[in-house]
């Protein structure tokens, strides 16, 4: 099933079709919690890598790379992360580069959801 996400991830992001990687480098600037909308002080930076050529994903960050699920549709591709704690991350992407980062965490039977909105570079 791996196979043909790559193949219409590819398809979809045309300009980088050849490439053996495409990254989606995010930065989110306004954060939503049941507290309200925030601008943020210093942007939430998120980058993802599709490698093409092992069908596989990864979510890249500070403290290394965890491997994410890629989901394409025809507007776009979301990006799925289930963290060891059995938290879901949601981001989802537009071809423009619209995206929306959302996490839903539970800690000690507590609901921390938070929702981050901002654009994506397509490389």
């Amino acid at each position: 099933m791996r196979i043909p996400i790559i193949c219409i991830v590819s398809l979809l992001l045309s300009s980088a079709a050849n490439s053996a990687t495409i990254s989606f480098d995010c930065k989110f600037t306004v954060e939503a919690t049941p507290k309200g909308l925030t601008k943020q002080a210093s942007p939430l930076e998120v980058r993802f890598v599709s490698d093409t050529d092992n069908a596989k994903a990864y979510l890249m960050g500070n403290n290394g790379s965890s491997e994410v699920q890629a989901i394409p549709n025809s507007s776009g591709i979301s990006f799925v992360e289930v963290t060891g704690s059995g938290n879901v991350m949601v981001t989802s992407i537009t071809k423009s580069g619209k995206a929306v980062h959302s996490r839903n965490s539970i800690l000690s039977e507590t609901l921390i959801p938070s929702q981050y909105y901002g654009n994506c570079v397509i490389r």
